[in-house]
């Protein structure tokens, strides 16, 4: 399954050929929030943001009724809660019931950090993009509304996953940890329409993309145990 960046199907969308089944009950969310941290006891996991960023928020939900999701949400923002940079924490892993479902992230760029192959995708967006009901993309934005947060919006964004139960580095698992790092696209000259050449990035996009990344790479850091 992939994921929706935030307010971004320009980035990813929902695994076609995958439909909404009978909810799950949902357990209440696991991880612990400590100040700047998240820690996942099951999947041994502690994923930290900068000391600028504030804490937001958080939810577990049965995601299209295949998977057992929970976000955790950070926020960087001006005095008036215009979001600047948002941290997006999700541990998800497929229901049992869903024995035949695998995440599937080949397609994305592979890197080496933290210790282990982090699969990446990166681009541009709009935050009026249609979402999906029930999706992770539409807790992430209700947190950040009942925060008080106001959505830039054009964001650029960048999704980092690691599969927990994939120590070979194959792209493919059922269980994950995705991480979104998403900035204001304003503050680099650009709009949206400047950076697309069709349904395609342009070469502007290019240094852009490249020095996100770098500065999403150093955002948040991850520790298994």
């Amino acid at each position: 399954m992939n994921h929706s960046a935030l307010l971004a199907t320009a980035i990813v969308g929902m695994t076609v050929g995958i439909p909404t089944a009978a909810a799950e009950a949902v357990p209440p969310p696991a991880a612990t929030v400590a100040a700047h941290s998240v820690t996942q006891a099951a999947d041994h996991v502690t994923v930290r943001v900068p000391r600028t960023a504030t804490y937001a928020g958080g939810d577990r939900f049965d995601l299209y009724g295949v998977a057992d999701a929970e976000v955790q949400v950070f926020a960087e923002a001006d005095a008036n809660k215009h979001l600047k940079k948002l941290y997006w924490i999700q541990f998800e892993r497929y229901w049992p019931s869903k024995p035949d479902l695998t995440h599937d992230y080949t397609k994305d760029r592979p890197m080496a950090l933290w210790g282990t192959t982090t699969w990446l995708r990166s681009g541009p967006a709009a935050a009026d993009a249609a979402t999906r009901p029930g999706s992770d993309r539409e807790h992430v934005a209700a947190i950040l509304k009942r925060a008080g947060y106001i959505i830039p919006a054009e964001v650029m964004n960048v999704r980092m996953v690691q599969l927990l139960d994939d120590p070979r580095g194959s792209g493919r698992g059922r269980d994950e940890l995705m991480l979104i790092y998403s900035e204001d696209l304003a503050p680099t000259g650009k709009t949206l329409a400047q950076l697309r050449n069709g349904d395609k990035l342009g070469a502007e996009w290019t240094p852009i993309g490249e020095e996100l990344v770098e500065r999403a790479t150093k955002a948040f850091s991850v520790e298994r145990k």
